[in-house]
């Protein structure tokens, strides 16, 4: 499957991005060569995820887990006490314009 220059300015333009046509001329190989490796790893897979190598953090059991308690938190007074509140809760500045 070939994407096309068009489509590939059609998706710059949804994702706002700016690119010229030779710029897009060059993408749309490099597009083609991403989605060939994409398909390439589906094939082999085909459904069947146990040939996925686990990446990442190990198995925790569940009763190593510590046992969820209640207790007691800092009264809001101490705790805004050095800082400008309002109503119990931490004033910032606005950064969204």
């Amino acid at each position: 499957m070939s994407i096309s220059v068009d489509e590939i300015k059609w998706l710059a333009k949804l994702s706002k991005l700016d690119f010229d046509d030779e710029r897009a001329a060059a993408f749309s190989g490099d597009f083609d060569e991403i989605v060939e490796f994409a398909d390439r790893i589906n094939s082999q897979i085909a459904g069947d995820t146990t040939k996925i190598r686990e990446v990442g953090g190990s198995e925790i059991a569940f009763a190593d887990l510590r046992k969820d308690e209640v207790k007691e938190s800092l009264p809001v007074e101490k705790v805004t006490s050095n800082v400008v509140s309002e109503g119990g809760y931490f004033t910032v500045r606005r950064v969204v314009k």
